[in-house]
């Protein structure tokens, strides 16, 4: 019985102890399967930590490779706006530049078409005026002529009275004809040396009318020309100032020239005027206006027509 009760109590306590032992081992059995899973869970975070770590690192890299890109495109973005602006700026110059020779360009052909029609009247006036230069040359060849067969005369004259003063030597010989003949001799030369004075007084009191003359006509109108000419004045009236304008006579102001240079004639003896134009009709008009103020006969006023002369050409000859 004893015995009976004994492993009764012992088969209940073994199997009760199994039981605590069961109820102790189910705890750690599942504390061990949790820790397995835990740890199987915490290698596979760990990969993917890393997986992200390499990833982050990997954006990272690209990251600084596309700021780096996006910088040199910022720069080369400025350097070809800076470039753009400079090319603008050029276009800009260039159409400036362009719209300056253009407007040269008609300037210069506004300026063109507007003198062509000057240009060729200047031409005709220095074709007129090399006709003119021409004329006077002759006239100064035909006074060059007169001058030189005034200088034969002169030596033939001045031969003439070589032969006189040896015919006087000869006499001279003579000591009775001697005195008579130095008297004769003082006579002469008082008379040279006289008549001498007397033409450089004249040939300065003409020199100071014309300028006299030159100066009054030029207060009159300056349009005429006044040239000295040693022992002549040279007067040349325009068609401007010839006749009035809408009017076929002498024009007023070229009265009054006419009368100066005919009161200036008047002061000197043996005078003459040579009066150059292209119609008659005008010659003849000088010519009367002359006679009134001048005082002189018409043979000491000559007429010159010379064809296509518009003016008139007035020669005071004071010899």
């Amino acid at each position: 019985m004893f015995f009976d009760t004994m492993g009764t109590f012992m088969g209940g306590t073994v199997r009760g102890n199994r039981l605590r032992a069961t109820a102790l081992l189910f705890p750690l059995l599942l504390a061990a399967g949790g820790c397995m899973v835990t740890s199987s869970r915490y290698e596979m975070k760990t990969r993917e930590a890393d997986t992200l770590r390499d990833a982050l690192a990997a954006a990272n890299k690209e990251k600084t490779v596309l700021d780096a890109r996006a910088e040199a495109l910022q720069a080369q973005l400025a350097a070809e706006k800076e470039e753009a602006a400079s090319l603008s700026s050029r276009v800009r110059t260039r159409e400036e530049e362009a719209r300056k020779l253009n407007e040269e360009l008609a300037s210069a052909r506004k300026n063109y078409e507007g003198t062509r029609i000057t240009r060729e009247q200047f031409i005709s006036e220095l074709l007129e005026k090399e006709k003119a230069t021409g004329k006077r040359i002759q006239e100064m060849n035909a006074k060059t002529q007169s001058c030189e067969q005034a200088l034969e005369a002169l030596k033939k004259e001045s031969a003439a009275r070589n032969a006189e003063l040896a015919e006087l030597r000869k006499k001279t010989e003579k000591p009775q004809e001697e005195e008579a003949i130095r008297r004769e001799r003082d006579i002469l030369l008082g008379r040279v040396e006289r008549l001498t004075e007397e033409r450089k007084i004249e040939e300065k009191r003409r020199e100071t009318r014309f300028a006299a003359l030159k100066e009054s006509i030029e207060k009159i109108s300056p349009g005429v020309k006044v040239t000295p000419l040693g022992p002549s004045l040279d007067i040349y009236l325009p068609v401007n100032v010839l006749f009035s304008k809408g009017k076929a006579g002498l024009s007023d102001g070229c009265r009054k020239v006419l009368a100066e240079a005919g009161k200036a004639a008047a002061e000197f003896a043996g005078s003459s005027f040579l009066v150059s134009t292209g119609a008659k009709k005008t010659g003849e008009d000088i010519r009367a206006a002359l006679e009134g103020t001048a005082k002189i006969t018409a043979d000491r006023i000559l007429l010159k027509l010379i064809e296509k002369e518009k003016g008139a050409e007035l020669l005071l000859l004071v010899p």
